[in-house]
């Protein structure tokens, strides 16, 4: 049972791989909660088969995951609802926990095969005492769940109260819809986590029933995901692709909002830097279809997507050229750290825009 729910795991991780998303943060860390998932019934698997005698180690492996379930699927949440959700390294931090036991573990995961061998079967007789460090340890991760559980919550009911008047393809009510079921199943997954830690400790000793019955419920969990991605695989990893009518207005404050969200990715965020930048990639980040990004710009700023583009590595480039961080560049080499990928279409574009040559402005 447990190998099947591995193979259905591994699965769905490269359903999730091969489908184009719409939201590809949101793909990958639903991925990475199967991928713990699985190799918490790894761990299991390899105590009840002869895997024990290869690869003992793998059973300490899934020591403290639960640090990290909360965290994903946190973020995972934010990352469902919020168009202008992007990871940023801090949010690393979040997972100090889980960093923390694995180093409390660490003897325990390096030992030796005849001391894997020795803990395992005291571990399966069910005479492995539990210490007052363990004791506090399980218990900081059933609240540390909770934790994590209690704000996607709020997050949830905030968006659900807020009503985004914005009409995506992939509706908030149906994001809403799927979070919540999907809480449920953590919620589920803390009860009987923190059962377990009171029968532990109303024992003194770990039981490898315990196990067994922890497994189960991520089993579980894998299979829903896998069930929601067959039935409605947009909702497990929604984009925020609009809904829209065939000929847009792009006057007032919808069209003003657009205009300083795409000038904020210019200006601020220099996200033409990127040589690959592509109208595709821009409209997804603006949150329109690319035609209708192409009649923004050309509305708005009487411009072609190249042009514009083209408009600001230009302006980059000039801005940079004869500042004394910039000498150590030649003027092509300057070109491609604006954006540029080739020289002629450098030099096409700024003849273009310009008037002149690259050289007008730093004489050799």
């Amino acid at each position: 049972m447990f190998a099947v729910s591995i193979a259905q795991g591994l699965f769905l991780i490269c359903l999730l791989a091969a489908k184009k998303n719409g939201n590809a943060l949101a793909a990958k860390l639903i991925a990475a909660m199967v991928a713990l998932m699985i190799l918490t019934n790894l761990g299991y698997l390899v105590v009840r088969t002869e895997l024990l005698q290869y690869v003992p180690w793998m059973f300490g492996v899934p020591f403290g995951f639960i640090f990290c379930f909360g965290p994903l699927f946190y973020f995972y949440a934010r990352a469902v609802t919020q168009p202008q959700f992007k990871w940023k390294h801090i949010y690393w931090l979040h997972f100090i926990p889980y960093l923390i036991q694995l180093l409390i573990n660490m003897p325990v995961l390096i030992s030796c095969q005849a001391a894997w061998n020795q803990f395992i079967s005291t571990f399966l007789a069910g005479n492995l005492p539990i210490r007052l460090t363990e004791k506090i340890i399980l218990l900081l991760q059933d609240v540390h769940l909770f934790v994590y559980l209690f704000l996607t919550f709020r997050r949830i009911k905030a968006v659900d109260n807020a009503s985004p008047q914005t009409r995506y393809v992939i509706p908030f009510a149906s994001r809403i819809k799927w979070l919540g079921q999907l809480a449920v199943c953590f919620g589920l997954f803390l009860v009987t986590v923190f059962l377990l830690y009171v029968y532990i400790l109303a024992r003194g000793k770990y039981h490898p029933v315990t196990n067994y019955i922890y497994t189960l419920v991520t089993s579980g969990i894998i299979y829903f995901i896998a069930f929601k991605v067959v039935l409605q695989p947009d909702a497990v990893s929604p984009g925020f692709a609009q809904k829209y009518k065939a000929y847009m207005q792009f006057d007032g404050e919808e069209g003003n909002a657009y205009v300083k969200k795409l000038t904020t990715l210019m200006a601020v965020d220099k996200i033409f830097t990127n040589p690959d930048l592509k109208l595709a990639v821009l409209s997804n980040q603006i949150g329109l279809p690319p035609h209708q990004l192409s009649k923004l710009i050309n509305e708005k700023f009487g411009k072609s997507f190249n042009d514009y583009i083209n408009g600001y590595r230009i302006e980059e480039f000039i801005s940079r050229v004869n500042k004394d961080t910039a000498k150590a560049y030649s003027i092509y080499g300057l070109a491609l750290d604006v954006g540029f990928n080739s020289k002629s279409s450098f030099n096409a574009a700024f003849k273009k825009i310009t008037g002149k040559t690259p050289s007008d402005y730093r004489p050799s």
